[in-house]
């Protein structure tokens, strides 16, 4: 397990075992890391948007008074859109370093994003 990927979730740990390979170097493990962090992000936007109350809806003091409470909602619809336009182009990145590092003559590897 990379130290740098100890943080994800379940869906970003998945996505990381999938994706990460020993021969990859620190600038593409950094890429694939943060595109583990983004569909975490996604997981949570999904939660909040699929009804977990306590995630998109809370109770906050008014402007600095504690008598009077708003009520906060997320802009969890927005979010996963902007998160999900970020999430595709990320791993089009990665792929598309993954083709780059391919060395014709060799025999390459098995890419885990041929299939997306």
């Amino acid at each position: 397990m990379d130290d740098e990927a100890d943080g994800l979730g379940s869906g970003g740990r998945q996505l990381f075992d999938e994706m990460s390979l020993e021969a990859d170097s620190y600038e593409l493990t950094s890429l694939i890391i943060e595109t583990c962090r983004v569909k975490d992000r996604l997981d949570l936007c999904h939660r909040v948007l699929t009804g977990e109350k306590a995630l998109w809806m809370r109770l906050v003091p008014s402007r600095g008074d504690s008598t009077v409470l708003e009520v906060r909602i997320d802009a969890a619809a927005a979010e996963a859109r902007q998160l999900l336009t970020v999430y595709r182009q990320m791993l089009t990145d990665i792929k598309r370093r993954r083709a780059d590092d391919v060395d014709p003559g060799a025999g390459g590897y098995d890419n885990p994003l041929d299939d997306l």
